[in-house]
Order: structure tokens, then sequence, then C-alpha cells
């Protein structure tokens, strides 16, 4: 009876573990994550729409580009220093279509990284000449070079590939830039009014781009919040598309557009969020 009692023993433990060990798997097999498709939100067609905003500028572009490369080619210092705010605007605008076309925006565009000023190409290269060095001697093959860089892509614009680029999170990462980078470290020429006000129509085409695909709330909350940007940048007109350069800014100042520029930016992001 007893070698009798031991053998069920041992044969309720050895149930015992095996459901022990088999609760244990179980629960193993939940706890183990389950993978999911990544939904991927198509915005191709709202990016060619923005392109198509943007065409009607690129005759213009180009003939402003111009004006400015013969002001340098004729040694006529102010004239430059005056039209070239007024034509990087055209560029400013085009911003969130710049991840499609990486390399020709390096020659139109390139960072100017401190010490290594010479190296840099187009807008930026010759805001150095003129603001900092304060001369155009020595710009004009630069200046021929942007022309015919800024004929490239207009001859290119029409079939530059748009269709990976979320505009509107692009958009985002332009005013991201404007409020970490630009306005907390001004250029030397100080343009960066302009290009807060070229950003904000931009963010004014997106709008009416992504409306019909994001909620009424965020539609709403970027549209105040553009209002209100423009409000604080037509304070600093001067003239007709002249604006205060930045580096006369106080603090206060400076900080009140950084703010007003952020709010977009968080506005845009908002959008961009609830796309459907």
């Amino acid at each position: 009876m007893m070698k009798n009692s031991k053998k069920l023993m041992t044969a309720l433990l050895a149930v015992s573990v095996l459901a022990a060990c088999g609760q244990k798997e179980e629960e193993k097999q939940v706890a183990e994550p389950v993978e999911q498709e990544e939904t991927t939100i198509d915005v191709s067609a709202e990016a060619e729409q923005f392109k198509s905003l943007l065409a009607g500028q690129m005759d213009s572009f180009v003939t402003d580009t111009e004006l400015l490369a013969s002001a340098i080619k004729e040694g006529e210092l102010e004239d430059a220093q005056k039209l070239y705010p007024l034509v990087t605007m055209y560029y400013e605008r085009l911003e969130p279509l710049t991840p499609s076309f990486e390399e020709l925006d390096e020659k139109i565009n390139g960072d100017l990284v401190e010490g290594k000023e010479m190296d840099t190409l187009g807008f930026q290269r010759i805001a150095y000449g003129l603001f900092a060095e304060k001369k155009t001697a020595g710009y004009e093959e630069i200046a021929d070079e942007l022309v015919a860089n800024v004929k490239a892509f207009q001859a290119d614009f029409a079939t530059i590939d748009v269709s990976e680029n979320n505009v509107l999170a692009s958009g985002v990462t332009m005013f991201q830039d404007m409020t970490n980078n630009r306005l907390t470290s001004p250029s030397v020429a100080g343009t960066e009014v302009y290009a807060v006000k070229a950003q904000t129509e931009a963010a004014e085409d997106l709008m009416e781009v992504f409306v019909p695909r994001v909620s009424t709330e965020s539609a709403d909350a970027a549209s105040k919040a553009i209002t209100a940007l423009n409000e604080i940048v037509a304070y600093y007109e001067v003239g007709k598309e002249d604006y205060v350069n930045y580096n006369l800014f106080t603090t206060k100042q400076e900080q009140e557009l950084i703010t007003a520029v952020t709010d977009v930016e968080k506005a845009l992001q908002q959008m961009n969020d609830s796309i459907k």
C-alpha cells in the first residue's frame, strides 16, 4: 500500500510539474510581442499638388537670380545686398521640397561652415561675400554658377519625383530648423525675417493642400498660428517686401518671433499627426 501511495504521489508530482511547465510556456507565448505591419499613409498626390502651387514662381525666380548676378558682376554692392533676401525668398518657399533634390539643393544653397566659407556654394557663399566681406569682386563666377544651377533646377522642376516626400512633415522640419538654428544663430546677412515670411507662405500652401486630409481642430489651430505669425512679421515690414534686419532685434523681439514660429511648427505637426 505504501509503495502504491509513493507511486501515486510521484505521478501527481510529475503531473504538477508538467502542468506548471505548460503554464509557463503558455505565459511565455502570450508575453511575446506580436509584429504588426506598418501602415503607410500615401500623400504623394498632396506633394505633387504643393509642387504645382510653386511652379508658378519659377520664371520669376530665374529672372531675379539673373538680376542679382548682374548686380554682382557690375560691382553694385548695395543693389546686390537689397536683391539678395528677395531672391532667396523664392527658395525658402521651396524648402519642403528639398528632400526630393538634395544634390541640386547643395549646389544652390549649401550650408555655410565656419572656417570653410570658400568651399560653400550658391546663396550662402554669395551672402558671405556681400555681407561679411562686403564686396562683389571675386564673386562673379560664383554668381554665374548660381544662375546656371537655378536654371537647371527650373528645367528639372516638372520631373522632380516628390512621391516619397511627405511635404507636410518636411514643412515641420523646415520650421524646426528655423527655431532651433537660424533664429538662435542668425546669419551675417540678417535676412531671417524675409525667410520666415517666405516659409509662412509655404505653410499657407501646405494648409490649402492638406485641409481635406486632416482634422478640423488641427487645421483651425494652424490657421490661427499662421495668422499670428504673419501679424508679427508685418510689424517689421519697412517697405514693400523689405523687412528689418534680424541682427537689430532685441532679445525680447527675437523670443517673440521664435515663439510664434514654434507655434506654427507645432500646429503643422498636429496636422501631420491627424492625416487620414
